[in-house]
């Protein structure tokens, strides 16, 4: 039987999309430094994974990382489960706190198993996938001193952020809003967050145009809509972010199946 000259290979990889939270199943990792305002679990399912950091290489089955660390994956093969979680919903919340100022934590060998237990057999359907994410943060959530808090003025600037995305308030108003100084708000807020207000901004816009990308629309106009000058300035921001080329999440990626699912873990 003759093969379709332009038949596209099959996605190696399933790139699962809910809310802010995203994980990655099936797909070998090999990228440069990179630093992201998502917290990330790592689970190897397989053999354990190499995870840098400050010059630092650790090999590990599974770890906790932060937001805002600057980290490289090296996985020996595809079977290493990377979630993604928004550390402004409750998911990141709940665990939170087990990291307690540090850039990572690594998981008990009970967390571990706990984990591989709950893995689907075969089925990575949409709700298992769903399923097997809000037990990865079940098992975290039950060790943690407790909830994750942030100041409740430092969430009203950045619920306010989110509302005026197209037109971000300037940094008086912001400051006026949470009753502080300007220097006392930009301290508290990188205090809080891990970033810096402008940082922050840039986050909320490459997160804006990677789900238009994963809605088809294309790469030129998701960088536009998202508040960037340019196709260029998105892609060398999502590079230094996430250590990869925004044609990995593009809905038609020849390497990675993007799915993306209506019903989000909070």
């Amino acid at each position: 039987m003759k093969k379709d000259a332009d038949a596209r290979p099959s996605p190696v990889g399933r790139l699962y999309v809910a809310g802010g939270h995203a994980m990655l199943v099936g797909c070998p990792v090999h990228n440069p430094p990179h630093a992201h305002y998502n917290a990330s679990i790592l689970l190897a399912t397989g053999k354990p994974f190499r995870f840098g950091h400050d010059g630092r290489w650790v090999t590990s089955n599974g770890l906790l990382v932060a937001p805002c660390v600057t980290q490289q994956l090296r996985t020996a093969d595809d079977r290493v489960i990377i979630m993604q979680v928004d550390p402004d919903r409750d998911s990141y919340r709940r665990f939170g706190q087990r990291l307690h100022g540090r850039p990572w934590v690594e998981m008990s060998p009970g967390e571990h198993a706990d984990m591989v237990a709950a893995l689907p057999a075969d089925d990575w359907s949409p709700g298992r996938a769903v399923g097997f994410f809000q037990r990865a943060v079940d098992v975290l959530a039950a060790s943690a001193p407790g909830p994750l808090r942030r100041d409740p003025r430092v969430e009203k600037v950045r619920k306010l952020l989110i509302r005026n995305l197209e037109q971000p308030p300037g940094v008086d108003r912001l400051a006026r809003v949470a009753a502080l100084s300007v220097s006392r708000l930009q301290h508290l807020f990188k205090q809080e967050l891990g970033l810096s207000l402008s940082q922050y901004l840039l986050w909320l816009r490459v997160s804006r145009a990677v789900l238009m990308l994963e809605r088809g629309i294309s790469l030129t106009e998701a960088a536009l809509m998202a508040g960037f000058s340019d196709s260029a300035h998105f892609s060398r921001t999502f590079r230094r972010m996430f250590g990869l080329r925004p044609s990995a999440v593009l809905k038609d990626s020849s390497s990675v199946q993007v799915i993306i699912l209506p019903d989000a873990p909070r």
